[in-house]
Formats: C-alpha cells, sequence, structure tokens
C-alpha cells in the first residue's frame, strides 16, 4: 500500500501530524520497556526460577542480538524501506513479549525457563532489528533545526509517564499478591500494561511517514577495521574500554538479585533505588562537563573511575552491617555515589576513543572499537552468571579473635571480612577495573581541555540515554551506560555494493 511506502517531499501538515505521533510512540514505547527491564524482569525470572547463570544470559541478550543490526542495514540498503522494517519488527518483538506472559500459564514448571528464553531472546532480537531501522528514519524525517528539540520533547513527557508508572509497578508486585499468595499474577498485570503500552504504540508509529533513502555508498571490512586495529596509539584505548566494559559487566546482572535475595528489599524499594541512582546521574552530568574542559581526560576517567570501584568494593560488606536502617542507609550513599561516580566514567568513555581517534576517521575508530568492547560486554555476564551458581558454594571468611585469662576470662572476635556467594564476583569487578584504571597511564595525554563543543555534544548524549528511569538488568544505571556501545557505527560501514550498479529496489506492500 502506499502508506508503508517512502515519500520524496514531505509537507508541513504531514510533518506537523507525524511529530505528535513521534511524541506518543515515545511516551508509550518508555512505558514498555521501564516495565519490562530492570528490576522488574530480574524478579519475575527468579520466581519463575531462573539460576544465576540464567541472569547472565539475560543479561547478555542485548549486547548478543546488536551483531543483528549488521544485516539489518544489508536488508535496508536493499529494500529502501526503514518503515516497514521497523513496524514489522517492532510488532514481533511485542508479540514475542506477550508469548512471554502466556509462559506460566500454559507450559509446565520444566519448561517455564527454556520457553521464556526463547521469547526473550526473540524480542530482543527483533527490537534490534527495529531499533536498527528506526534511528536512520527518525534521522532523516525529523528537520535539522529541530531535531534536539524534538527528542527533548518526547524524552521528557516519555520519563515523567514511565518514572510514575514504574514505582507504581513495584509498589503493586510488593502489594497486590494476599499474604502467602504467589506474586505471578501481580507480574502478569505489570508486564501486560507493558504489551499493552507497545501495541498502542505501533498504531502511532505507523503515522510518522518515512522520506526516501538518498544514495550511499560502503566501504570495504578490511578499509573500515585495519587502520584501528594497526594504530599503535589506539589500542592502548580499546584495551582500557574492554577492560573496563568487562568489569562493568561482571557485576552489573546482579545488582537486583543482590537486593532481592541477600537483602530481602520489596521491590519498590529496589525500583525506587534505580530511580535515585538514575536522577543523580542525570544531574551530574554538568559538573563532570566542567571538569572536562578544566583538566585532562585521563584526570576525570581515574578519579571518577576510582569513585565507581569503590562503591563495588562497598556491596559485600553492606551485609556484615547488623542494623537495617545502616543497611539501608548504606545502600541509598552507595546508589548516589555509584550515580555521581558512573556520570563521570559514562563521559569520559563516551569522549576517550572519539578524542584520541585521527580526524577524518573517527567513525571507523569507533565502530572497531564498539566490536571489541561489545565482545566483552556479551561474555563478561554470561561467564559470571555461570561462575555464580559455582560461587554460591564457597565461602572465605577473614576472623580476628582476641582472648585473656588475665584477671577473668574475656575473649573477642571480629569478622571484617565474609566473602561468599556474589561476593566474588564483586572483588573480581574491583581488581579488573583497577586494572583498566591502571592501562590509563599508557594512553596519550591528549588535550589539557576538551573543548566546549565536544562536551556540550556528549552531555547531550549521555543525558539522552539516561533519561529511561529503568532499561538495564542493574539497578544502577550508570552501568547500562558504561557497556552500552555504539554498534549503529558498525552498522552504517558495513559493506554494501554502489547502489548505481543495480536498479533500486521497490518497497515492499505490507
Amino acid at each position: 500500500m502506499a502508506f508503508w511506502r517512502p515519500v520524496e517531499t514531505l509537507d508541513e501538515d504531514a510533518r506537523r501530524r507525524g511529530l505528535t505521533a513521534f511524541l506518543a510512540d515515545g511516551v508509550c514505547s518508555q512505558v514498555r520497556e521501564s516495565l519490562q527491564s530492570g528490576p522488574l524482569l530480574v524478579g519475575y525470572a527468579l520466581l519463575l526460577g531462573v539460576s544465576n547463570g540464567g541472569i547472565g544470559l539475560l543479561a547478555a541478550l542485548g549486547p548478543l542480538t546488536q551483531i543483528l543490526q549488521l544485516p539489518t542495514v544489508a536488508l535496508i540498503e536493499r529494500w529502501r524501506a526503514r518503515k516497514v522494517i521497523t513496524w514489522w519488527a517492532a510488532l514481533a518483538s511485542r508479540a514475542s513479549w506477550a508469548a512471554a506472559l502466556a509462559v506460566p500459564w500454559i507450559l509446565p514448571p520444566s519448561r517455564r525457563i527454556p520457553a521464556l528464553f526463547v521469547c526473550l531472546t526473540l524480542a530482543a532480537a527483533s527490537g534490534t532489528v527495529a531499533g536498527a531501522a528506526w534511528t536512520p528514519w527518525m534521522r532523516d524525517f525529523l528537520p535539522e533545526h529541530a531535531l534536539a528539540r524534538a527528542f527533548a520533547r518526547r524524552m521528557a513527557a516519555a520519563t515523567a509517564v514511565s518514572a510514575v508508572l514504574v514505582l507504581a509497578a513495584g509498589y503493586t508486585v510488593d502489594a497486590l499478591p494476599r499474604q502467602g499468595a504467589s506474586p505471578l499474577p501481580a507480574y502478569m498485570l505489570v508486564f501486560g500494561v507493558g504489551v499493552l503500552a507497545g501495541l498502542v504504540g505501533l498504531l502511532f508509529l505507523a503515522r510518522i511517514p518515512e522520506p526516501a533513502m538518498p544514495p550511499s555508498v560502503r566501504r570495504p571490512w578490511r578499509d573500515i577495521f585495519r587502520p584501528p586495529l594497526a594504530d599503535r596509539g589506539f589500542r592502548p584505548v580499546m584495551i582500557f574500554l574492554a577492560c573496563w566494559t568487562f568489569a562493568a559487566s561482571l557485576t552489573a546482572p546482579f545488582f537486583s538479585v543482590y537486593l532481592l535475595r541477600r537483602f530481602g528489599l520489596p521491590m519498590a524499594w529496589v525500583v525506587g533505588l534505580t530511580v535515585l541512582s538514575q536522577a543523580t546521574t542525570a544531574l551530574a552530568f554538568r559538573w563532570w562537563g566542567a571538569m572536562a574542559e578544566r583538566f585532562d581526560l585521563r584526570t576525570v576517567l581515574r578519579v571518577s573511575g576510582a569513585g565507581y570501584l569503590l562503591t563495588l568494593a562497598t556491596w559485600p560488606f553492606v551485609d556484615l552491617l547488623a542494623s537495617e536502617i545502616l543497611v539501608v542507609t548504606l545502600l541509598v550513599v552507595v546508589h548516589l555515589v555509584a550515580g555521581l561516580t558512573a556520570a563521570g566514567v559514562n563521559l569520559g568513555t563516551g569522549t576517550l576513543a572519539l578524542q584520541v581517534a585521527p580526524r577524518g576517521e573517527a567513525a571507523a575508530y569507533l565502530a572497531t572499537n564498539a566490536l571489541v568492547s561489545g565482545m566483552a560486554a556479551a561474555i563478561a555476564p554470561i561467564l559470571a552468571g555461570f561462575s555464580a551458581d559455582w560461587l554460591n558454594t564457597q565461602r572465605f571468611t577473614v576472623t580476628i579473635q582476641w582472648s585473656s585469662t588475665w584477671g577473668r576470662e574475656l575473649a573477642l572476635a571480629v569478622r571484617p571480612l565474609d566473602f561468599h556467594g556474589l561476593d566474588f564476583l564483586w572483588a573480581a569487578s574491583v581488581v579488573i577495573g583497577l586494572y583498566a584504571v591502571h592501562r590509563l597511564l599508557a594512553l596519550p595525554a591528549g588535550e589539557r581541555g576538551l573543548g566546549r563543543a565536544l562536551v556540550a555534544a556528549m552531555l547531550d548524549e549521555m543525558r539522552a540515554r539516561v533519561r529511561t528511569p529503568i532499561r538495564a538488568i542493574s539497578t544502577v544505571p550508570g552501568v547500562r551506560e558504561v557497556v552500552e556501545l555504539p554498534y549503529s557505527l558498525v552498522a552504517r560501514l558495513v559493506p554494501e555494493r554502489r547502489l548505481t550498479q543495480r536498479p533500486k529496489a521497490q518497497a515492499p506492500e505490507a
């Protein structure tokens, strides 16, 4: 149908209607993502009996499926119909989530977990395809002078709605089940609202027109990846970012598990800590941006990275506190500091490769770095998840004991260190993170200040990413931003034949 076909020109009325649909789709998508991820998804998986290995695999689905952006771009170049690809892939993703809701009701317990992972894998894969086609579609649809304003309005409206709903969802999961009853119906209600919001969003998505694609030329693979890998000045950057990504990804899936299982916190508290940490990250970007303008980038990374690792090192010791009030207080402080330092790490890691890459070759260098760090982001949570099951059987305790028989018998025993289960993952993450920070010494010093234009661009990008209240498995939003990688840069460089060598393909009819 003509409704699905790209248009050569857009009049003002069509663009205005499309902008309204763009805003409404943003609200629906934000609600869907917030209610179907983060601690809510972890709690649902734990309720169905998913092991630590399964939680790690759940966290790796995102990085693993991002590679599908490469064939998606090839498909876009062949079909020249981004709207069709986006809409049908988004429908498949949301239908897969609807199937995941039916798993506990139609399958016996022995088959629920495999079926859940099949559904979530299909949802993640289809969502990646939809996102890879949606980004260039929106870049061509939105007017250049209003691009930032349009996304700002979309994110502001979406954040306001989804933040309230996600806090209500956490309370629902805790309060709706009757005493002694399973919280499964409460999760079904929360996820069902997310599925419904996603389906409604498809109606608005279909109302956004698609401008026709301009001709493009692609580069061979060897011309993309050979120069960055051979560059001795850029290799230390890739090593540092890969090590840091691996360290952050080791513990990222298990913050929610730790809070729900080790401390027994209600879901409302877990969600509340997530929003608190994310708000701190958003507010801290401006301050770290000022520091990046004033000091060397390596200094900003060392300070923020060391502070972030300090918060990771604190987690195993929270359990040693006897008072519940002290435990909750320390968790609040840890999330505040983690949000503060994650902002500096995000700004530094997002800017470092761009600063070191040669002028005119930034896209190829960033694409290569994305693939290297992406492998680390995918491997780390899987390795951590399956090792966590074995670590649950291990314990390492240090006890300091003092006794005296002078006058009367006295004895005093202090246990300053008691590692068991997931505590070992936090220790491994800190050790690897310290090595990554040490690798900063091998990086070129660079300019003393980054410049206002570069810092402003990075701050806009970071704010756009962090405004989603809960999209990560982790309760610390900075973790997602540290391990989220620009695979789209790789996708834009996929080798394709020149379009002039073959006739332009017609858009398929829906």
